[in-house]
Order: structure tokens, then sequence, then C-alpha cells
């Protein structure tokens, strides 16, 4: 691999590193403006999946399809979009546990958050997804019309709403904990991708896992509780970021 795609690769990783350890002083301080910024940036990663992660799913398809065609497998043609299902099920089903516990826990005096086994099995999914952008992104199996810096803009800041989502989430002990390990996964993914190759096939797997993941948490981010979404931000995201995917091909 080239010195400079290395290069490059490691600045998008350090971004995303950045965006969850300093994620709380990043947080604008007038709450309407922050707000804006989470919808304006759901906007983008919406309009990502859609344009982008989509079409990339079904080359990454083709590309599957090709090479394991020396091996007898059942529903060939489907397997990168089921583990998409996968990816996106997983996450819909981590997202419901901590609703689950944090109702749970809201009945108890003092209970601030989701907490205890429900914290790690949520940040280490979250985590686990986090790792596999990094690894991908080195592995250039995530590539298509969109330059490194559009596909590093729409990533930051997906993950710059779902840093939100989990201090909001888990409090203190996302403070404390879930920064650290967040970043480390940002790092650590690049570091493995610099060293260490899987089989395509495995690859393109796992890049549909992440499809998954990424479009549930996409599809959460824009759609909190509270519904504070700014409709007219998220839409403006949405509009720029296809207007220049559209521009660029």
């Amino acid at each position: 691999m080239p010195i400079t795609e290395n290069v490059e690769s490691l600045v998008a990783a350090l971004i995303f590193a950045g965006i969850f350890y300093f994620g709380g002083v990043l947080r604008l301080p007038e709450r309407g403006h922050h707000r804006r910024l989470l919808s304006f940036g759901a906007g983008v990663s919406v309009a990502y999946v859609f344009v982008h992660l989509l079409p990339d799913l079904e080359t990454a398809r083709v590309v599957f399809v090709q090479s394991t065609s020396h091996i007898s497998l059942p529903f060939r043609d489907l397997s990168v979009n089921l583990a998409a299902l996968v990816g996106f099920l997983v996450f819909y089903a981590l997202e419901n546990m901590v609703v689950w516990s944090k109702n749970t826990a809201g009945k108890r005096k003092g209970a601030a958050g989701a907490g205890g086994p429900v914290f790690w099995f949520h940040i280490i999914g979250v985590a686990v997804s986090v790792w596999l952008v990094s690894y991908l992104r080195i592995r250039n199996i995530d590539e298509g019309t969109v330059t490194l810096a559009l596909y590093t803009a729409a990533m930051g800041l997906h993950f710059l709403a779902l840093d939100y989502a989990l201090s909001q989430e888990h409090g203190k002990l996302y403070e404390k904990v879930g920064r650290k390990v967040l970043t480390a996964a940002s790092i650590l993914g690049w570091v493995v991708g610099t060293v260490a190759e899987l089989p395509q096939p495995a690859v393109v797997v796992l890049f549909g896992f992440v499809a998954g993941a990424v479009m549930m948490n996409s599809m959460i981010m824009e759609l909190p509780r509270e519904k504070e979404g700014k409709l007219g931000s998220f839409l403006l995201g949405g509009l720029i970021y296809t207007a220049l995917i559209l521009w660029l091909r």
C-alpha cells in the first residue's frame, strides 16, 4: 500500500479518535445550535447511506460472488446483504437493550443511565463497528466516487452524533471509560489494517456488517426520543452531501 494512502487513512483514523476523545468539548454551548449540528450530521449520514453505502453493497456483493466462485456456498448472492441485515439487527438489539436497562434503572432512586453489563455490551458492540470502519478504510473496501475527505466528513459527523447519544444514554460511565475505548478502537483499526490482511470474501462480509450498523445508527440518531430533531438542518445536510457526490461522479 502506498505511503500516501497510509497517511491519508491515518489522518481519518485520528479524526475519528479525536471526535470520541474530545466529544464533550466539541459540543456547542447553545443546545439549539448543537441540535442543528447533530441534525445536519444525521442528514449527511442518511445521504451517505443511500447514495454511497447502498451502491457499495451491490459492488461488494459482486466481489463476494466472484471471489467465492470456487467454493460451494448457500445463498452466495445474498451473503453480503445478510451480513448487513445482521449488523442492522445487532445494533437495533443493543439500542433496545439500553432503553430497557434505563427504564428499569430509572425506577431506582439515583439511577442515571444504563450501566453494568448493558454498558459493556453496548460499548463493545460500538467499538467493534468503529474498529471495522478504520480497518476497512485502509483495506480499501470502502472506495467509491467520493473522496476520502467526504468519507471522513460523513463518518465524522455520524460519530459525533453517536458520541452524543452514548453520552446521553450512559452518562458518567461513558465519559470516564467509553470514550477511551472508542478512541482506542479507532486507532487500533488502522494499526491492524496496516499489518494484517484478511481474505477478500471476509473483508466484503465485514463491510456488509458495518454497512448495516451504520444504517441503523444513522436512522436512530435523527429520531431521538425527545423528538428534538431540526428538520431544516437535516434536509440541508442530506442535500449538500448528495449534491457533492453527484457532482464528483
